[in-house]
């Protein structure tokens, strides 16, 4: 069990959810190819570990987290901010200890290659109108054996899961840019601005304006 606050790495391909919990929570999604060996090998290091963050620990990385919501896409020195500011996390994670490992069975699973290869299609794809249907005929998988394997190793729908990426990457959006509701939702692949708004009301209990509002008070 997991309790704030806490830290946990999630190497690539490991199919992971939570659940419930008053507690606010950060994800951050970084590439492979964007880090150095040194970083990867610390990564790796403390992956599936649950790290208990000490109260100064959890200050330093909410300090360090509230600097990268702060850095906005449009300047023009983004790339090595972004750049400064992840090295800086890694640096900060090498220094803290693994409290518990999470146990292999509920943190791996044997998951089925086409599965991943449908997982980084939605990833990769999220922008664009994709439907049951299609994932169907493209990856020639049944529409009832789709959706068992995805409850089964994801613990949504297909469906939930193409939603759950547009609403992360349209979050992101509304903290880092200043673009219109309407051309975020237009960018993630929501039908429009309306059902956008309703999808994050949904998880998030506020409006596409209350959330970049809020979000922006914590900075």
């Amino acid at each position: 069990k997991i309790s704030a606050p806490s830290l946990v790495i999630i190497p690539p391909n490991a199919v992971h959810k939570t659940e419930g919990g008053s507690f606010e929570r950060h994800t951050v999604n970084i590439s492979v190819n964007y880090m150095t060996d040194y970083e990867k090998s610390v990564l790796d290091g403390k992956s599936l570990q649950i790290i208990k963050l000490k109260p100064n620990e959890a200050k330093n990385f909410t300090t360090v987290l509230e600097q990268i919501y702060s850095v906005k896409q449009e300047d023009k020195h983004y790339d090595q901010k972004a750049r400064e500011v992840f090295s800086y996390i890694v640096f900060l994670i090498s220094l803290a200890q693994g409290e518990k490992q999470i146990p292999a069975s509920s943190s791996k699973k044997a998951i089925p290659p086409t599965l991943l290869k449908i997982l980084d299609y939605l990833n990769t794809n999220f922008k664009e109108k994709i439907t049951l249907d299609e994932l169907s005929n493209v990856f020639f998988m049944a529409k009832p054996t789709l959706i068992y394997n995805f409850k089964k190793y994801v613990g949504k729908t297909p469906i939930e899961f193409l939603l759950s990426v547009r609403i992360t990457h349209a979050k992101r959006l509304l903290v880092s840019t200043e673009k219109s509701v309407s051309e975020i939702a237009e960018i993630c692949g929501f039908s429009s601005a309306n059902y956008f708004g309703l999808i994050l009301k949904k998880k998030e209990n506020l409006s596409p304006l209350g959330y970049r509002k809020l979000q922006r008070e914590k900075v």
